[in-house]
């Protein structure tokens, strides 16, 4: 397993995700400063719609953040590709596919 290669992919996708939050904040309706308090109710309700999409997506992105941010910190560590649960190798097979696995298959399974 080419540590330094697995390395400059999770803080290159985690730049991305950053990149890509900090979108969603800033097409957020909510949060825009010339949001207008005297709206209709049909703007009122896009505007709702809007929001909610927004914050499941952003809500998506930081939680696949977080588990960039732990396998970045595993890799510091040395322990990246050791499953957290029983100790043992994650198969490169597993990882090539999930580079945020904590878990090798077989703990997967039985979770």
């Amino acid at each position: 397993m080419e540590i330094e290669k697995i390395k400059e992919n999770l803080i290159r996708e985690k730049e991305n995700l950053e990149k890509q939050i900090k979108y969603y904040q800033s097409e957020d309706p909510f949060l825009t400063e010339d949001r207008d308090m005297t709206s209709t109710l049909d703007d009122d309700i896009t505007e709702n719609e809007g929001h909610d999409r927004i914050t499941a997506a952003k809500n998506e992105l930081v939680a696949q953040l977080g588990k960039l941010n732990n396998a970045l910190e595993r890799v510091y560590q040395g322990t990246y590709g050791i499953c957290t649960k029983c100790g043992t190798q994650i198969s490169e097979e597993r990882l090539s596919v999930m580079p945020t696995a904590q878990l090798c298959m077989d703990c997967e399974k039985s979770n």
